[in-house]
């Protein structure tokens, strides 16, 4: 019986500490399931927080890029303003949405970005902290034009640099995701001076000692000594936005401005006030789109029909009268009533004209029935090498004896006087005036007519509403011009199969041009806007290679000097666009 007992308690035993250790066991691994639970969970957390400010940033990168490239966007908050391509706002600098372009125009700017300007949502990133923004100088948008307005083209750099796990050297713009504070960061939103002081938001500390060249740090993961979040914004991710709207601005503006201007009319239609006979001449390459604007003046020498655009402004009256060339001849008499009698006009002088203005005396007898009919023709120096306003009706005045404004005679209708310009091969122009002469008893037999010599066209005027922002901008400088070979009149033979060469004259041909162009080799006039370098050289040599690709540019070369190429899809070796201006 006794051995019986001992037995039957140590198999009750055993069975004790089995369990003990099932318990033991079974602990253990609820204490690893609860943990495991709790990392993920905790996992998960840091990935939503870090998605939630990463997708913040990517908004706010986007609004960015899109009012670069948005006219409604920039003017939504500054309608005083122009459109300036690839022109970003200023940060918001006191914490209340909207940008703030106080400060030095010549130093980089940092603070909030200016959500209110951009007409975006109030982006916060996990922390529910409002992100920041640093903006290279070059590219902020301001007043303009106007004193510190910044000039922005494809060659226009960032200076921002990030260094860390992601380094980038001329950045244009950052934007921040700071996180919660850290490292005694102190963000007191009653003590203005803290809370718009960007050291309190940004971790590395950033090094703000350079005003114009901000350098700032990335990492990998957040940690308790750095949690910023940075997306920046390249020129390259910029421009691929901007350009394309820049071509469609110089074809709706540059392009209108150039046919309001120039005809290919081999005859001048009465009440079409443009210069005929063709287009200015090219600017040679020679030093290239650095050159200063009042050097783009057309060759006619040469003379030169592929370069860059003439859109000079040389002040020294360098388009001007030659006071050698003006003339008055009469075309039909003066008597009868309707001016054809054989009145003859007397003595005309002309040397009291200049420069910058014909002034001729014309004296003729007669009494009330008496209206010559006269011709007054002069030669504008230079005038088809630059753009320069074509003469139309009321540019000219006409004078009694007394100096009173009389104007011509309008007995003779529906044309009682003309007026045409004329563009010539040798770069000069030819501008005619013909009317009737208001009759001799009321102008008490002196007709005195001046003429001031025409104008810069606006298309090259950097304060103009239309073209201000593409001369302004310098965006000229990244432009190549090109007319057919007898100047852009009719006349021009297509060339139907490239490389086998048309009669002379060729017209030019265009290849990958939209569907709306039915024929592509019957152009006379187009402009190739060459967009940024593609082999990353910077700053961007003042070689044809390195703004033209493709056919572009062995045309520019003078190889195959009437075929070009517009770019279609996303640019790989060529980004060129072509914008045709005729016909």
């Amino acid at each position: 019986m006794k051995v019986r007992a001992l037995r039957e308690n140590a198999s009750l035993a055993q069975r004790g500490f089995a369990l003990i250790a099932l318990l033991a066991l079974a602990a253990l691994i609820a204490s690893f399931l609860i943990a495991s639970t709790l990392n993920l969970t905790s996992d998960g957390n840091s990935n939503e927080r870090e998605d939630r400010s990463m997708s913040a940033l990517r908004k706010a990168k986007a609004a960015l890029i899109a009012y670069a490239a948005s006219e409604q966007w920039q003017l939504y908050k500054t309608p005083s303003t122009y459109f300036q391509p690839g022109a970003l706002p200023c940060p918001d600098q006191d914490d209340d949405g909207d940008a703030d372009c106080f400060g030095s125009n010549t130093a980089s700017m940092i603070g909030r970005v200016p959500f209110k300007t951009l007409g975006i949502d109030d982006l916060r990133d996990a922390s529910g902290e409002r992100l920041w923004y640093a903006l290279s100088h070059d590219f902020r948008k301001n007043q303009c034009p106007g004193t510190g307005c910044t000039t922005i083209n494809s060659d226009t750099l960032g200076q921002l640099t990030v260094t860390g796990t992601a380094p980038a050297t001329q950045v244009v713009a950052i934007v921040f995701a700071p996180g919660q504070a850290i490292q005694g960061q102190t963000r007191d939103p009653t003590n203005a001076s803290v809370h718009n002081d960007p050291l309190n938001y940004l971790d590395g500390p950033p090094n703000l000692s350079n005003p114009v060249n901000y350098i700032f740090t990335t990492s990998a993961l957040p940690s308790d000594t750095f949690n910023d979040r940075v997306l920046v914004i390249t020129q390259a991710e910029l421009m691929a936005a901007v350009e394309p709207v820049v071509a469609a601005r110089i074809e709706r503006d540059i392009k209108l401005y150039i046919t309001q201007n120039y005809s290919g009319a081999t005859a001048y239609v009465y009440g079409e006030w443009k210069w005929i006979g063709g287009y200015p001449f090219a600017v040679p390459w020679g030093g290239g789109p650095v050159q200063p604007q009042d050097d783009y003046k057309g060759d006619a020498a040469t003379p030169t029909y592929r370069g860059l655009m003439p859109v000079t402004r040389d002040a020294a009256n360098w388009v001007r009268w030659d006071t050698s060339s003006i003339s008055v001849t009469q075309l039909a008499g003066g008597t009868g009533g309707y001016g054809t009698g054989t009145l003859t006009i007397g003595p005309t002088d002309c040397s009291a004209s200049t420069g910058s203005q014909i002034s001729c005396r014309i004296d003729f007898p007669g009494g009330s029935n008496d209206r010559p009919q006269i011709r007054l023709q002069a030669t504008l120096l230079n005038a088809a090498r630059t753009f320069v306003n074509a003469m139309a009706p009321g540019n000219e005045t006409v004078r009694d004896n007394g100096g009173a404004d009389r104007g011509w005679s309008n007995t003779i209708s529906p044309n009682p006087w003309t007026v045409s310009s004329s563009l010539q091969a040798n770069g000069n122009g030819t501008i005619v005036f013909e009317g009737r002469l208001v009759n001799a008893n009321s102008m008490v037999n002196r007709a005195t007519i001046t003429v001031p010599a025409p104008s810069y066209h606006p298309i090259s005027d950097s304060a103009d509403t239309t073209s201000g922002w593409f001369i302004a901008n310098q965006w000229y400088r990244q432009v190549f011009y090109a007319v057919s070979e007898n100047g852009g009149v009719p006349g021009c033979n297509p060339r139907l199969s490239p490389p086998t060469p048309p009669t002379s004259p060729s017209c030019l041909r265009v290849n990958n041009l939209p569907p709306s162009y039915a024929t592509p080799d019957d152009k006379r006039a187009i402009l190739v806007f060459a967009g940024r370098e593609l082999n990353g050289l910077t700053p961007r040599p003042a070689n044809l290679a390195n703004y033209l690709e493709s056919a572009n540019l062995t045309a520019a070369n003078g190889t195959t000097p009437f075929v070009y190429e517009h770019r279609t899809g996303v640019p790989t070796t060529i980004n060129d666009r072509v914008v045709v201006v005729s016909p």
